[in-house]
């Protein structure tokens, strides 16, 4: 699945209140914490004892009993910040609730503090109440009216940060409505959109923020984006290029370099990306080329990447996780732990921490693993719920479905807007032989957001790789391919379809298509399995062996190989 970077030049809001001390910087932990509201009667005496209490459990790493004794501390004082102080380590160990207990009494003692209430507003939009998300942010908007823009600029870092990109999405097309004269709402709206894969909805706002400023690059490189994404590949990229050539911006031009990237024109990317690195240095463009490589297969031309990465100082986490992404590829496995054990922080070290434990449990030793991921996240608190989603995964792969699928529960009520837990979740039901239960999770995923590309793909690709409703299942997915043209994965799902109902010159077109744009290993299983019931089993080996080569993890290919006798 795709991530989209935040390169929008301001930082989250957690990121903003984690360094003034605010709020964590990430959530985690487990939910076997209920907090008590008592009367709010100042008692400083029993304040203390409570904070006592609190950091005495801290230290112990009874993190439910910390929670709930430092929101009884300041329940028990007029100190606002006990109050952000209970907000702050709440919400780092993953209980949004009782964070949001807090920061509702710190808003109370502060009404017009604005960390307080942006805080108030956002555990809202993480616990998934888009009604009460919409009226907290709607009431800081207003009142902003001299600092509107810069406020809608802010959000867009907020929900770019949350869990649910399609609800993130949509509260913010509603935030913005009142205000047509701004181009930073209409920005804002276009870049959660294209976050949520809302890419109409994106190609609307953007170019009605290009018009109101037309000098604003951050925009224009959005509707590049979008009109590459719905489907205007010639006519985003060469909007991209011209905008390159006018501002000759470095960001622009990596920009461009990856939407080159993103349909398939690696060689062109490459062009661009050793023209920035020769004449600036920029060690974006020396990771964006590790990636052109690893795409490639040229492990040992991306580890060279990597390691000049290393030696500028920039991007040491990513840095680290590719070399050992690459020495697992290349199967030195003893290599790509040490790899991973080294990225501790940042976004890669979830992944790292993860793939870690999986090559833990690939050499023999899954309960190792597992106690590997717990342990990280005992002592990375901000790290806690991830970690668990990744014991969930791990367990899935041992066979071991329901608890696995009992830690999805766990932390779908730590983080009830997580679309991409209730993702996993639902194919880990597949996976365990429950497909009722599956379909009916995903189609509540559809119901909820009915022009969400991911979701109905989501749904039709499940109903045909298991059962032989194929007219339901082409209805969403030809829809998720109205709405999302360019999508690797769904394309796929298009061309297996076909191959299902027998169209198999059809199904070769999509899924050559797929692979153009993302030589992802389940891809090129899907086209190798059609070329050789076609009669092309040269073709399939070639191609299979090759997209073994890049992928030799690969569970998927590896089995459909195996079914051909490869």
């Amino acid at each position: 699945m795709e991530v989209m970077s935040r390169a929008f030049g301001y930082l989250p809001l957690l990121a903003v209140l984690c360094a003034g001390g605010l709020i964590g910087c990430a959530a985690g932990g487990p939910a076997d914490s209920t907090v008590p509201v008592p009367a709010r009667i100042s008692d400083a005496a029993e304040s203390d004892h409570h904070l006592l209490l609190a950091e005495l459990a801290l230290q112990d790493g009874a993190f439910g009993t910390a929670v709930r004794e430092y929101v009884l501390a300041a329940q028990h004082s007029d100190d606002p910040e006990r109050a952000s102080q209970a907000t702050r380590i709440a919400y780092q160990h993953g209980f949004l609730r009782q964070a949001l207990v807090a920061a509702t009494y710190w808003r109370e003692l502060q009404p017009e503090e604005k960390a307080a209430r942006l805080s108030v507003a956002q555990l809202y939009l993480q616990l998934g109440n888009r009604k009460k998300t919409i009226r907290e942010f709607s009431a800081i908007i207003a009142g902003e009216e001299d600092e509107r823009g810069q406020l809608f600029l802010e959000l867009t870092g907020i929900f770019m940060d949350s869990d649910g990109p399609w609800l993130a999405s949509a509260v913010m097309d509603t935030l913005a409505r009142p205000y047509p004269e701004l181009a930073q709402a209409h920005y804002a709206v276009a870049a959660l959109a294209m976050n949520a894969s809302r890419f109409q909805l994106a190609l609307a706002e953007a170019g009605i923020a290009v018009e109101q400023d037309s000098e604003w690059l951050a925009v224009a490189t959005v509707l590049a984006r979008a009109k590459i994404a719905s489907g205007q590949i010639e006519q985003g990229l060469s909007y991209a290029e011209d905008l390159v050539l006018d501002s000759r911006d470095d960001g622009v031009r990596l920009d461009y370099a990856f939407m080159l990237m993103s349909v398939g024109r690696n060689d062109d990317a490459r062009f661009e990306l050793m023209l920035l690195l020769e004449e600036t240095g920029s060690a974006s463009a020396l990771r964006a080329l590790g990636f052109l490589e690893m795409d490639g297969g040229r492990f040992e031309d991306a580890a060279a990447r990597f390691s000049q990465l290393l030696a500028t100082g920039e991007y040491t986490y990513d840095a680290f996780f590719y070399l050992g992404l690459i020495a697992e590829r290349m199967e030195d496995y003893p290599r790509a732990m040490r790899a991973y054990a080294r990225v501790n922080t940042g976004f890669s070290a979830i992944t790292a921490q993860a793939r870690l434990a999986q090559l833990m449990h690939r050499l023999g030793d899954g309960e190792k693993a597992l106690q590997h991921l717990a342990q990280f996240g005992a002592q990375n608190p901000g790290f806690r719920v991830d970690m668990m989603v990744a014991r969930a995964e791990l367990l899935g792969e041992m066979g071991r479905y329901p608890e696995a699928l009992g830690l999805y529960r766990e932390v779908l009520e730590l983080r009830p807007a997580d679309e991409g837990t209730g993702y996993s979740m639902a194919f880990m039901m597949e996976s365990s032989g429950d497909l009722k239960s599956s379909i009916k999770q995903l189609r509540s995923f559809v119901k909820k957001r009915r022009n969400d590309p991911l979701a109905l793909n989501a749904l039709g690709y499940t109903l045909v790789a298991n059962t032989d409703r194929l007219n339901e299942a082409g209805r969403y997915i030809n829809e998720a391919v109205r709405l999302a043209p360019v999508n690797a994965a769904i394309i796929d799902s298009k061309g297996w379809l076909h191959f299902r109902t027998g169209e198999y010159e059809l199904a070769i077109e999509y899924l050559r298509e797929a692979y153009a744009l993302d030589n992802d290993p389940e891809i090129a299983a899907h086209l190798g399995e059609v070329l050789w019931k076609t009669g092309a089993q040269t073709e399939a080996q070639k191609l299979w062996f090759q997209a073994l080569a890049i992928n030799p993890e690969s569970d998927v290919l590896t089995d459909t190989m195996d079914r051909f006798g490869q």
